[in-house]
């Protein structure tokens, strides 16, 4: 069910044959099998100041649909404790697809600064959902945070032409916090309340301090 990360003949051949004169191509994107959403961070309405001012972590928590649930339950390999989950939670330097690494590396210009400190994925109880803690840097405020990894429609097969969708639970699944860990701001409203990898756009989310 893996597909392997792979180049282009002519990317390949670029760098075999031609790496030391100019005009070199750049090598082609890898054929990822997991993808993101992006989370929109906005000032909530009830908000005349910047709610992001001081935040040094997001805290972010969405809730898998029935096709991801689905998903995991059928191929517990890609769960974050499996054999390939390990490879696509972990660092591009253990062989996979590393979103630990890839995820704060994504190419977007308005994207938030951060890196990841933990993905922690929970399956066995009545809800299915991922978290991720961030670190940020800079001011997140009108920035995208990237969220997944996500298996892609291709890997994850939905029944019925269903989408792997995610969905923002509760006005608690999105938080920021101090440098010491205290609580700044939450989710004030969010819209859409749900989306899938490969959409354009992202979930809106208004924050306000509190």
């Amino acid at each position: 069910m893996r597909a392997k990360l792979h180049r282009s003949k002519a990317a390949a051949l670029c760098l075999l044959l031609l790496a030391p004169l100019a005009g070199c191509q750049p090598e082609a994107e890898e054929d990822l099998e997991h993808g993101v959403v992006w989370l929109e961070l906005r000032r909530g309405d009830s908000q005349p100041d910047n709610p992001y001012v001081g935040t040094a972590k997001i805290v972010v928590t969405l809730l898998y649909r029935e096709c991801l649930i689905d998903f995991y339950d059928a191929n517990p390999d890609y769960q974050q404790t499996g054999i390939e989950g390990a490879l696509v939670f972990g660092k591009k330097t253990d062989g996979g697809e590393g979103w630990q690494d890839r995820l704060c590396q994504l190419s977007n210009s308005n994207r938030v600064d951060c890196t990841v400190d933990e993905f922690r994925q929970e399956l066995s109880g009545m809800t299915k959902q991922l978290t991720i803690n961030y670190s940020i840097s800079g001011n997140p405020e009108d920035h995208e945070l990237p969220f997944g990894p996500i298996p892609e429609a291709e890997l994850a097969a939905c029944e019925a032409g269903g989408q792997p969708i995610v969905r923002v639970g509760s006005n608690g699944a999105v938080r920021g916090l101090d440098g010491g860990g205290n609580q700044l701001w939450s989710t004030e409203s969010f819209s859409p309340s749900e989306a899938a990898t490969g959409q354009g756009a992202g979930i809106g989310i208004k924050a306000a301090r509190g």
